[in-house]
């Protein structure tokens, strides 16, 4: 736990310095629309940006760890007469409201309950904690999506995690990225239910809550999922209530969108509000397309190229975009494969995807539609509708926001895209939440106006609300801690997530290949009764017979005969 505890503060704070410096180098008109939150998540995406850069050429280990650090000790010290009065400034902020700090007290105990847990979610053990190895061990290999085809799936959220997982400290993995993350939306949105009140405090309770229920697996995993949809729920969220914020803040509506690309695809709609922010700043079309491919190379660049040397395609799984012809390529058959995987397990889990991909829209849609939570069943007819009704809405009201019309737009974009491609709840939550709860806001005028009333109420909705939270998160905790025996051993170091390995008797068989000078590098697979590999490591769920080596080691890659 104290552990966890010294790794949340020092990668926040990491993630603070580098965000308060580009607002400080690049915003100074602007510099007091900026909070600690916009420099938290900004950090976060210049950080990944940087990571990603590094690991085109060196190993995401603890000299990039070194380097961030140095870096962020330099840039405070450059900007010392700013940073003085910011850190002086966070801690007033923190204790000066006596709720608002025993909320926030409240948060980081229960993030932690779901953060110390063994990753939940099921990937992590297939192909994501395998992926922060190789990246930690050899940078970025040519054609490792040969070995692995999930190893193509290219996420930022994997050299973030190599970066911070903390290994060469403590010889086991700390996965803090998501939790962290969560921990920082979850402090954001308490300030907004004590301090903004009225309809915004009911939006952010609603949200709050299913947002967490959705991804109480994965706060604990270097999973895929979570952090992208925190990126979009903090931008969806901040124009909704604030809708002059795009203007006082371009950047942040900038940076965020793009870098949500390099951590899931199916974000991809949100990088609208980027090109609406930089154009809202009346930048003309042609200076608002420039800036826009400016800022694209700066952050999508590095992520596409790392994805050029893992797959030999500009972005993965896409066979359309097979521009290069490297000896390290990924089969388009492979590509292919793994797309129609992709869609298909989305529909319709368990199935071959020729079978699911074979069916017709009101086939796969009646089995997708019952296999779904009653919950979600609600969620995804409210969202369908929420636009509909938010245009009557407009169409009476005399009173009109370009800007929510626009962040509505983006997020009914963002459900039509997730829907066709891969219909998985946890793939875009965030926009299907968004919508699902956009109706609550028609009744703004009419809450706010007994605000002062209902105040209470909500404060005791939202107390209740955290407890929900907790409790559930206390579920999880006991699952592994009250299992473990003795709690005062992991008081200070949580438990290894390799020790589930043990606990299922995982077995693995061992696939020789040798290398151009002759020498033999094994490597492993599960026993054919699993599919994870776990920390072991090199390791595929399935080597592929035609799988060679490109040189003498492994970080000269793979290729297929």
């Amino acid at each position: 736990m104290y552990v966890s505890l010294i790794c949340f503060l020092f990668t926040g704070l990491i993630f603070i310095i580098y965000g308060k410096s580009f607002i400080i180098k690049f915003c100074k008109q602007e510099i007091g629309n900026y909070n600690t939150f916009d420099s938290f998540f900004i950090g976060l995406c210049l950080t990944g940006t940087i990571l990603n850069f590094w690991s085109l050429f060196l190993p995401v280990d603890v000299f990039s760890l070194l380097f961030l650090s140095s870096g962020a000790v330099c840039l405070v010290y450059f900007n010392k007469t700013y940073f003085l009065p910011f850190f002086n400034g966070l801690r007033n902020q923190i204790f000066s409201h006596k709720i608002f700090f025993l909320l926030v007290l409240v948060a980081i105990i229960i993030t932690l309950l779901y953060g110390l847990v063994t990753p939940r979610n099921y990937d992590s053990y297939l192909y994501h904690i395998n992926a922060i190895q190789w990246n930690e061990m050899y940078g970025t290999v040519p054609g490792l999506a040969n070995f692995h085809d999930r190893f193509g799936l290219n996420s930022s959220v994997f050299v973030l995690s190599a970066a911070f997982s903390y290994n060469f400290l403590y010889n086991q993995y700390i996965f803090i990225i998501s939790s962290l993350s969560y921990l920082v939306l979850f402090i954001w949105i308490l300030k907004q239910i004590v301090f903004k009140k009225g309809i915004i405090a009911l939006f952010s309770i609603l949200f709050l809550y299913f947002f967490t229920a959705q991804y109480a697996n994965d706060i604990s995993s270097p999973a895929t999922d979570l952090l992208p949809n925190i990126l979009v729920g903090y931008v969806l969220l901040s124009i909704l209530f604030d809708s002059e914020i795009l203007t006082k803040k371009t950047y942040l509506f900038i940076i965020l969108p793009l870098f949500c690309i390099t951590l899931k695809l199916s974000t991809f709609p949100i990088i609208f509000i980027g090109l609406f922010a930089i154009y809202s700043k009346k930048a003309g079309l042609f200076k608002t397309l420039f800036q826009f491919v400016g800022f694209s190379s700066l952050l999508i660049l590095p992520w596409m190229i790392k994805n050029i040397i893992l797959t030999g395609y500009l972005i993965y799984p896409m066979a359309e975009l097979d521009l290069f012809n490297f000896d390290w390529e990924v089969s388009r058959n492979s590509v292919l494969d793994i797309k129609k995987w992709i869609t298909s397990w989305a529909r319709i889990p368990m199935k071959n995807h020729d079978e699911v991909l074979a069916m017709t829209f009101n086939e796969w849609f009646s089995v997708w539609w019952n296999a779904s939570l009653t919950i979600n069943k609600i969620f995804y007819s409210l969202a369908a509708v929420a636009p509909l009704i938010f245009i009557i809405y407009n169409a009476f009201n005399t009173r009109r926001n370009k800007t929510i019309l626009l962040t509505v737009l983006v997020a009914y974009l963002g459900l039509t895209f997730w829907f066709i491609t891969a219909p998985d709840i946890r793939f875009s939550f965030a926009f299907v939440l968004f919508l699902a709860l956009l109706p609550l806001f028609f009744f703004k005028s009419l809450v706010d106006k007994v605000a002062e009333k209902i105040n209470p109420l909500l404060i005791i909705s939202a107390i209740y609300c955290l407890f929900l939270i907790g409790k559930n998160g206390y579920k999880l905790f006991c699952e592994d801690y009250i299992s473990a025996g003795n709690f005062s051993e992991y008081v200070y170091l949580p438990l290894d997530a390799s020790e589930i390995k043990d606990k299922r008797n995982i077995k693995f068989n061992s696939v020789v290949l040798v290398t151009k000078n002759g020498e033999r590098i094994e490597l492993f697979e599960p026993n054919p009764d699993h599919a994870q590999c776990f920390d072991k490591f090199p390791c595929s769920w399935y080597v592929d017979q035609r799988l060679k080596l490109r040189g003498e080691d492994l970080e000269d890659g793979f290729c297929t005969e």
